[in-house]
């Protein structure tokens, strides 16, 4: 049996929905980076830099001149840097807030029949009360529970042995958890971690927060995801980051965006 987190990740094609979410990303992108930019300022801050770039080739022969423009050149860098900072933080706005789900529809595969993997519960204190598992139809419990006082989790082996319909049931003491976990080549939105609390569940949005409970975490692992397309397999990420900048760059003049 191989872990799912040591096999190679899953090949996959390229989504038309990844495409279509990330040509809209740069889209926005570029309209929050109007928003959030000084057109005047930035267009000083490049006739800085360009004018110190034209003197080290005018005055290459000028020892003096030259050391000059080249402290010029770099605090010349430095302020357009500054001038796009807050601009660049807002164009990435996008990107932060649809990562995590992007992540879980893009970046995992369900399990593979025939696979293990770990479920593993991370308790807010290090008291462990009594742990049991009930898991539905498709999965099987390969170990006991294993603790782990000083991280204060406890973690069970699972094995995929066919098709998932209920979640797994986490027993500790009088509270139960659910944690779903899916199995097969059936792709849909694959959330690694149920976590406590919603500050947690803004970065792991896939199921609802654990509330009134000991535990601060349950989590699965998944295997990762490639996508491939035109000869090229990246993770979700790269195809993500490359559309939406190409995209950003023929709607940047339309929009009026200068960097």
């Amino acid at each position: 049996m191989e872990y799912v987190d040591q096999m190679a990740p899953r090949v996959a094609g390229l989504p038309l929905s990844l495409v279509l979410v990330s040509a809209a990303a740069g889209i926005i992108m570029m309209l929050l980076f109007k928003v959030a930019s000084n057109p005047a300022a930035i267009s000083r801050a490049k006739r800085r830099v360009q004018a110190q770039l034209l003197a080290l080739r005018l005055f290459g022969d000028e020892p003096a001149l030259v050391w000059n423009a080249q402290l010029r050149l770099l605090t010349g860098n430095v302020r357009y840097l500054a001038v796009m900072l807050v601009p660049i933080l807002a164009a990435a706005i996008p990107f932060i807030l649809a990562y995590p789900h992007l992540e879980a529809l893009y970046g995992r595969a369900p399990l593979p029949i025939g696979s293990e993997t770990i479920l593993t519960v991370r308790l807010q204190s290090p008291v462990s009360p009594p742990a049991s598992l009930e898991v539905p139809s498709g999965i099987e419990a390969v170990t006991p529970p294993v603790h782990v006082a000083a991280a204060h989790e406890i973690s069970w082996c699972l094995r995929a042995s066919g098709a998932v319909s209920q979640p797994v049931r986490i027993r500790l003491g009088s509270q139960v958890v659910t944690k779903a976990v899916q199995v097969g080549e059936s792709h849909g939105y694959l959330d690694e971690v149920r976590p406590a609390g919603v500050w947690g569940w803004l970065f792991d949005p896939g199921e609802s927060p654990l509330s009134g409970s000991s535990i601060d975490s349950v989590r699965v692992v998944y295997r990762g995801q490639r996508l491939a397309a035109l000869g090229l397999e990246w993770p979700w990420e790269g195809w993500f980051i490359a559309i939406s900048i190409v995209v950003a760059l023929l709607v940047k003049r339309r929009f009026g965006v200068i960097f």
